[in-house]
């Protein structure tokens, strides 16, 4: 063979190689298309789950899919954080996705598995738990009367007729102790240099993604000391304001365990009853770099929806006549522009009547609203540009004027007005359970922000 042929055969060899290579030239490949195939809990028998707990749905398909959750349930991530969205996407390879089943009165959960062409639904009925919830009235029950058992006479040591506020420290240190067990990252009694007694409480669980931006939960955990206005000052303050301090408590152990991309801070505040004065250093001493995502304030958070006031007459422990027509709850919110407290307005909404599905009654109504008021400590965040919203259920207005700074405000009389011990768990379970939904919601936000950074 010639040099000259011998070039033109490495040529045409050279040349079918390349054709080959990008695919053209003998045809294109066949590629089998996957046809979709989806089970879920084929092998099971699972048709209940119970509500405030964890639920495992389990997933088999040989291509990516989609499930669209229900409204009373939260995806969980696999970093174990709460995700909002409606729809997620998943990998073939991941068979098993988790989600939070909130305490709803829904009485079924519907799940839409998608894969390509194939729609999967699973209804699951609704039970409830025998096991106590991640957040659980029952829990705070306990709490409340924990408090105003073993640390009564919380009068802060500014006050000017007290004991010096042995008690609010004492009180304050325990619940440092408490907050540590619960499994904080870290836990402070605060005391400023400039404030020395605004001792506040607070424990904090770093953001895995955000961690210099917070979102705070707290109630103030002094009481109205002798001679408050207008009913003279109280020992237990049950519902002004250990029953912030108990939904605080109760929110605190979960959100200490759990995971968020924003730092939770959870806080027991001094001084309130002398003009905010603990949440106003709180404020005044957060460092330069943090900024509040949002703050959830609960003062005099007793008596709301489910709870029904007895139809008779009370007599409460200094004779006074309680008969009540309504125990209402109000949600009130401030310290962002228009755009976000529309957007915080119908979280609420959305809450309350999709996730939770309550249905209120003129006995027990529940309203939220776009509100500033300087009544308790939300005040101190929305004053420099947070966003809050305060929860205020006081028992209706006669309960709010007998009991308020009063030695009748105990726990005994606040527990008779709920109809018993259960109505009273019930209570703080609506509570706990709405500002966990809250409290995931402002943590998945997206460009949410208080008046500060405008």
């Amino acid at each position: 063979m010639s040099k000259g042929a011998r070039k033109i055969q490495v040529s045409f060899v050279l040349g079918l190689l390349l054709c080959t290579a990008f695919s053209g030239c003998f045809g294109e490949e066949n590629v089998e298309e996957t046809i979709p195939e989806i089970s879920v809990f084929e092998e099971s028998n699972v048709t209940s789950i119970p509500r405030g707990q964890t639920f495992s749905l389990e997933v088999k398909s040989n291509v990516e899919y989609t499930i669209q959750r229900p409204a009373g349930t939260f995806f969980i991530d696999e970093f174990g954080v709460f995700r909002d969205a409606m729809n997620m996407t998943f990998e073939p390879s991941v068979e098993t996705v988790d989600f939070m089943v909130l305490d709803t009165e829904q009485t079924s959960l519907e799940f839409i598995i998608m894969a390509g062409d194939i729609i999967e639904n699973k209804t699951f009925e609704l039970i409830e738990s025998e096991e106590l919830m991640l957040v659980d009235g029952r829990r705070a029950y306990e709490t409340i009367d924990m408090l105003t058992s073993q640390y009564n006479n919380r009068w802060c040591a500014s006050a000017s007729v007290h004991e010096g506020g042995s008690g609010y420290e004492a009180a304050a240190e325990a619940m440092a102790a408490e907050m540590w067990e619960m499994g904080f990252d870290h836990v402070e009694v605060t005391r400023y240099d400039d404030a020395p007694d605004q001792l506040n409480v607070v424990g904090y669980n770093w953001g895995r993604v955000n961690p210099d931006e917070y979102i705070v939960i707290g109630g103030h955990f002094d009481i109205a000391y002798v001679f408050t206005p207008p009913g003279g000052g109280t020992n237990e303050g049950a519902n002004d304001d250990t029953s912030g301090s108990t939904v605080s408590l109760e929110m605190a152990q979960a959100l200490a365990q759990m995971e968020f991309d924003h730092t939770v801070v959870a806080g027991l505040w001094a001084c309130e009853e002398e003009g905010l004065l603990g949440t106003a250093a709180y404020v005044d001493h957060l460092p330069e770099n943090v900024s509040v995502r949002a703050y959830m304030n609960f003062d005099m958070v007793s008596l709301n929806y489910p709870i029904v006031p007895l139809s008779e007459p009370l007599v409460g422990p200094g004779g006074e006549l309680f008969s009540a027509t309504k125990y209402d709850w109000t949600i009130s919110i401030a310290g962002a522009n228009e755009e976000n407290m529309n957007r915080m307005h119908d979280w609420v909404g959305t809450i309350i009547e999709e996730d939770l599905a309550y249905e209120p009654t003129e006995a027990n109504p529940i309203t939220w609203q776009v509100a500033e008021s300087c009544a308790s400590d939300h005040c101190s965040f929305f004053s420099a540009g947070y966003p809050t919203f305060n929860f205020f259920s006081p028992g209706g207005d006669i309960s709010f004027w007998q009991e308020w700074h009063s030695p009748s405000d105990t726990l005994e009389f606040m527990t008779a007005k709920a109809g018993g011990q259960e109505g009273m768990e019930s209570g703080f379970n609506s509570l706990v359970w709405s500002s966990l939904d809250l409290f995931v919601r402002v943590d998945n936000a997206e460009d949410f922000h208080g008046t500060w950074k405008e």
